[in-house]
């Protein structure tokens, strides 16, 4: 069965993606022995097995390839074309994330256009010029959700803290069989979304989300891998970046800053503050890496201490892990994991599901519940 497609569309991906012919002509031929030609892909009528290879690529939905209505390629439809340049150079899947977020953001704008609803912006704008220990400081009056030590907490709290401020956040998750990864743990995009991936540390993920509000509030579009590890080589990130780590350092410490500070030197000799950088992580739900890297960009221990304690840090992480799958293996089934939902994204949802913007069915999907349980997210 051959179907019409518009392929001005499958220029529009290529173009979105910055993927050459070939490039994309050696993904739809992978693994095949019988391989096709680009013209018979950029034909007024495919066969309907082809355009579902072809979708296997962008996964972009059947109907996207037989629209014919316009799709530019301006700033507006994709940060792809605003930014040309990011922090991480993005694998293809990673692209298809960030891809399937702008989808829900401009559904999410819809759905408040039409509902009436105005999810403003609340957040003032900083610049590099500001420095972001004060900046921190300021912004952790609004954002910081309190004292506790169990971190998914916190991070859903701090999730909450942004939602207040009208600011989305989501959070995917990648499954341990998941073939294709994203190399990427967060992005922000103009005005007011910002996207984690799922990590095996909590810690690690309130650090991403501090870095990425850094980002909002600077309103810097980024897509990036934060590396704990690399972030004492200060030569290698942007001020940009510099000031994102700074501010996000700051302002999940806060007062045991002062704690820090009165640290002289970490060597040897003092244990290299094991017990008390262990306390501070537990209280503050940074991690002991992050502490750490902090310690030695401000010269308080040697490089050579500082690759230990990476080292020793990253060996505990292993055994910790390999202690943890040898605990699971033997268990069958087993729910799968669920991302922690935004406030503001379920409101968005609840203020066009009363409008009559959208239906329940179409609630229950947004949310990836079940119809029974609808009433557990209505007011």
């Amino acid at each position: 069965m051959k179907v019409e497609i518009n392929t001005k569309r499958i220029h529009y991906l290529l173009a979105l993606y910055e993927m050459s012919d070939e490039e994309f002509m050696a993904l739809l031929n992978e693994g095949r022995k019988r391989t096709e030609k680009l013209s018979t892909i950029m034909s007024d009528k495919i066969e309907l097995s082809l355009l579902k290879r072809i979708d296997s690529i962008f996964n972009k939905g059947l109907s996207f390839y037989t629209d014919f209505s316009p799709l530019p390629q301006t700033a507006e439809s994709s940060v792809f074309f605003r930014k040309k340049k990011f922090e991480t150079k993005l694998n293809l899947e990673s692209k298809r994330v960030v891809n399937r977020f702008e989808a829900l953001k401009d559904c999410l704008d819809a759905y408040s256009k039409l509902a009436d609803v105005n999810f403003e912006f609340r957040v003032d704008s900083y610049t590099l010029a500001d420095n972001p220990k004060e900046i921190a400081k300021t912004i952790r009056e609004i954002f910081h959700p309190g004292n506790t030590k169990d971190s998914r907490q916190f991070l859903k709290e701090f999730i909450n803290k942004c939602a207040d401020q009208n600011i989305y956040v989501f959070e995917f998750i990648e499954t341990w069989n998941k073939k294709e990864r994203t190399n990427m743990d967060g992005l922000f995009l103009c005005p007011n979304m910002i996207v984690l991936k799922r990590q095996k540390s909590y810690k690690r993920e309130i650090f991403t989300l501090a870095h990425e509000l850094g980002h909002c509030l600077l309103r810097k579009e980024e897509i990036e891998l934060i590396d704990l590890a690399e972030l004492s080589v200060r030569n290698q990130h942007s001020d940009i970046e510099r000031w994102c780590n700074d501010f996000a350092f700051y302002f999940i410490m806060g007062e045991a800053i002062n704690t820090l500070n009165e640290i002289k030197t970490v060597d040897s000799s003092n244990d290299y503050c094991h017990e008390l950088i262990t306390s501070l992580s537990t209280h503050t739900n940074i991690s002991r890496l992050a502490i750490y890297t902090r310690l030695y960009l401000d010269r308080k221990m040697s490089y050579t201490n500082y690759v230990a304690i990476k080292r020793d840090i990253a060996h505990r992480y292993e055994i910790r892990m390999a202690k943890k799958k040898e605990e699971t293996k033997n268990k069958k089934g087993g729910s799968t994991p669920k991302p922690i939902l935004s406030r503001l994204y379920v409101e968005t949802l609840q203020y066009a599901l009363f409008k009559g913007v959208i239906n329940e069915t179409t609630f229950c999907q947004n949310l990836n519940i079940k119809s029974s349980k609808i009433q557990e997210y209505l007011w």
